[in-house]
């Protein structure tokens, strides 16, 4: 845990306004600083920074929160990480309680014990004349080889066991760091025999694990650690410690194979990192935010590397990456075109790497005559599907793109999109205008307002207080993190918190709880009548409950009928009947 004051003083040292201008540009108007939201798409300033209240909030998407919100938020971090980056910055020492002793000692004899294997297999590599000649011929320089710390495994069963054990760890250890295998008759032997060894680092360059690939055409081609404490195929990429030490533009490249990564990192192409064998997950795109804003992704040309990549750029999508393709000429790899080429060449395909929508819509005609009509209106259909996601401007680029290149009328291809433009009308129907701004603003249900409301008044009286929880509980609650909030006020006022505010700030340690925490203290009330704007609350609350219900039952009623459940279908409109006369008398009640 880290203490209240701790994480008060981190966030007096770290003004908002100086963190978020080293990723935003901001303008002061007024009091305040606004500037293009990070969180959205938007070319008209929405952003608005409070340097008074040490707070943001975007009229565009609705985002607030405070200077560790922002960094948990834009660099992908949990609270503790985004406190530890502020200290870091701030040079405040922060000594953290309560940690686990026990799974740290654990964690630190697994980084040890992988230490003592990455260097007994890097010294067999030097007496080892074969292994020697296949990083030459593959054009591995000494110091490449010594930079990444590149091993052999020996012949044989036992060696590195030995060893180990010799070293004073003990079979247990190394079966937890995955050196060795329990075979069937219960046996113990080395995991990797025979093979070239890859140790993997985490982005602090500590080992967590190894690769192994044979020197030979037997199977399998490559053997990695299995899943340990300290190593998470899901959650690591291979060669990101040496890409963000010079780490100069926010640009990565991710690619399959560990040889393509240290070949390009050879070659002077230092930003390339490689994922470990897996399809690439969200939490690794979360590590990526913290370094990248923009990730070139280059996967095999054959049709698992295509799916492989469409895959991995939806994930990279959702953190918001500007995310390029490369196409290496004639399925080779990055390792051997640039052996072969050279780096200006490589350099040619990353300047010519593919926008995200443009390689999708190539991959759209992969495989289609477009001499023959039936597959343009193929390639079409599906080119649209793509291009309905796009803004009005976009939309019209690639159409006119897609009209050129087919030879179909252009009209004709705006009416194929004439559906889902339909559906994208009916979205922005969820938005307004504001003056100052002049962009679409974000609309709030009325039950989060009404929620907010709540715990405003939780705070403000204690009379108020009293009849809230008499009246409403934690569960009646929708968001989670309003159900938290409501928690944290019931108990600070129980144990006679002094600083109730500061103690909730504290404790709302997640980036949607910061966020609403932010929202119910910029609430001010006019009116004092708590008790009457207490039962509206609650009514809209429990209303928007019951028509949530209404629309899951009449779900669940045309389901039974569509199967001809008639008997279950007829209990489920007993259930709405009641549903809808709640919801009625309610209306009548706010008319009153």
């Amino acid at each position: 845990m880290i203490s209240e004051e701790l994480i008060q003083k981190i966030k007096e040292q770290n003004d908002i306004v100086d963190v978020i201008s080293e990723s935003v540009k901001l303008k002061r108007v007024g009091r305040n600083f606004v500037g293009i939201c990070p969180f959205h798409n938007e070319k008209t300033p929405s952003f608005s920074v409070s340097q008074d209240k040490q707070i943001y909030k975007c009229f565009g998407c609705g985002e607030a929160g405070n200077v560790i919100t922002f960094v948990m938020k834009t660099k992908n971090m949990s609270f503790i990480e985004g406190v530890k980056y502020l200290a870091e910055k701030a040079n405040i020492e922060l000594n953290i309680q309560g940690t686990n002793k026990e799974q740290r000692d654990k964690n630190e004899k697994l980084f040890k014990v992988n230490v003592e294997a990455a260097r007994y297999y890097f010294k067999k590599l030097q007496n080892e004349k074969k292994v020697i000649e296949y990083f030459t011929l593959r054009g591995i320089l000494n110091n490449t080889i010594r930079k990444f710390g590149l091993g052999y495994a020996p012949k044989g069963w036992h060696n590195l066991m030995n060893y180990l054990k010799a070293k004073g760890y003990s079979e247990l250890d190394l079966l937890n760091a995955g050196l060795i295998v329990r075979g069937k008759n219960n046996s113990l032997y080395d995991r990797f025999r025979d093979r070239v060894i890859f140790p993997v680092f985490d982005y602090k360059g500590k080992v967590i694990g190894f690769g192994g690939r044979v020197l030979d055409n037997s199977k399998p081609k490559y053997l990695n650690s299995p899943e340990t404490e300290i190593f998470k195929k899901g959650t690591n990429l291979y060669g990101l410690n040496f890409s963000i030490k010079n780490l100069k533009d926010r640009t990565i490249i991710i690619v399959e194979g560990y040889m393509d990564c240290i070949s390009l990192h050879q070659y002077g192409i230092t930003n390339v990192v490689a994922s470990l064998g897996t399809a690439l997950t969200s939490e690794q795109a979360k590590l990526l935010k913290r370094y990248a804003d923009k990730i070139i992704i280059s996967y095999d040309a054959d049709l698992a590397g295509r799916s492989a990549t469409i895959r991995g750029l939806k994930i990279l999508r959702k953190q918001g990456f500007d995310l390029r393709v490369l196409t290496v000429p004639q399925g080779k790899d990055p390792d051997e075109f640039i052996r072969n080429n050279g780096k200006e060449a490589f350099m040619k395909l990353i300047n010519n790497s593919l926008p995200f929508i443009d390689y999708r819509i190539k991959m759209a005609k992969y495989g289609l005559d477009l001499k023959n009509r039936e597959m343009v209106m193929k390639y079409i259909n599906k080119a649209c599907e793509i291009i309905s996601e796009l803004d009005p401007v976009e939309m019209d680029l690639y159409i006119r793109k897609l009209s050129e290149e087919t030879g179909i009328n252009e009209q004709a291809i705006y009416d194929s999109l004439t559906t889902k433009n339909q559906k994208n009308v009916k979205k922005s129907q969820h938005t307004y205008t504001e003056n100052d701004f002049g962009q679409k603003l974000y609309l709030e249900p009325a039950y989060m307002k009404a929620e907010r409301n709540l715990l405003k008044i939780m705070l403000q009286d204690m009379d108020s207080y009293r009849y809230i929880i008499e009246n409403f509980n934690k569960e009646d609650f929708i968001l989670d993190s309003h159900k938290k909030i409501f928690s944290l006020i019931g108990e600070s006022i129980e144990n006679n918190i002094e600083n109730i505010e500061k103690h909730i700030e504290a404790k709302c340690d997640d980036v949607e709880s910061s966020k609403e925490w932010i929202k119910v203290q910029q609430i001010e009330f006019i009116d004092d009548d708590y008790k009457e704007l207490i039962n509206d609350y609650i009514r809209e609350i429990k209303k928007f409950k019951l028509e949530e219900s209404k629309k899951e039952i009449m779900k669940k009623i045309k389901h039974y009928e569509a199967k001809g459940f008639f008997e279950e279908s007829l209990k489920l409109v007993k259930q709405l009947q009641k549903i809808q006369a709640d919801i009625m008398q309610m209306n009548n009640n706010e008319r009153r």
